[in-house]
């Protein structure tokens, strides 16, 4: 009964500090501090003022990414590219992937602006972080630091990118389409983000219980980057 009362108590004071820790990091965010940042090509970090400033080397590689695919090249062609060029990441190391090029296609962070709070921890016990689909609140900031690449170039990137993401039919004597009908909604519903189609797959809520959940295949397939919403 002791044990029990104590360990009660723990996991309310454990929620109570975890509320105060969000409710501070709702704050930065407000304010426009880079909260979980984790580091950009093309900018350095400052974790004295918490800022960013443009890294000129890296910079010219991330005008010749956009450039590349405002041609007409695909991401895996341009990380073909940049190998062949010996251009090194931020690791320091000479590997680039279609993935991580795409990542820095969609990257607001190019054209000058932030969004602050893309993920959020589910509970303060298994600190796990899901997408931030609006069950938190988010903040995009407009013109937070300067930008590497013009807001008309990111834009016509963008467009490029939702116009190539939309989902095609596979070229069949039927109108069968390249996912299967499986189950009720398949190859009915797509991301309203990326465009890609979702697919379903079943999630463990507990040891004994699951439940099923429509997931972005180009998250699924290509990583959580390519669509982190």
């Amino acid at each position: 009964m002791l044990l029990t009362i104590l360990s009660s108590l723990a996991q309310e004071e454990v929620e109570s500090l975890s509320s105060n820790v969000k409710m501070g990091l709702q704050m930065k965010m407000k304010r426009g501090e880079l909260v979980g940042f984790n580091g950009c090509f093309g900018y350095d970090y400052h974790q004295d003022t918490k800022t960013i400033t443009v890294n000129e080397t890296e910079a010219e590689t991330v005008r010749l990414i956009y450039d590349m695919y405002l041609q007409g090249n695909g991401c895996g062609t341009i990380a073909k590219r940049l190998v062949e060029l010996g251009i090194k990441n931020k690791r320091g190391t000479v590997e680039w992937h279609d993935h991580g090029v795409m990542g820095m296609i969609k990257n607001e962070k190019y054209k000058g602006d932030v969004l602050l709070g893309k993920t959020f921890t589910v509970d303060s016990i298994s600190k796990r972080r899901l997408a931030n689909m609006g069950e938190e609140n988010q903040y995009y900031i407009r013109d937070h630091h300067e930008a590497i690449v013009s807001r008309e170039i990111w834009d016509k990137a963008e467009e490029i990118r939702l116009k190539r993401a939309k989902p095609k039919l596979m070229q069949t004597t039927g109108n069968r389409e390249r996912y299967t009908r499986q189950f009720t909604f398949s190859s009915m519903l797509e991301c309203g983000y990326c465009g890609h189609k979702l697919s379903r797959r079943t999630r463990h809520q507990t040891t004994t219980t699951k439940k099923p959940v429509w997931q972005c295949m180009n998250a699924t397939k290509n990583g959580i980057d390519n669509c982190p919403n």
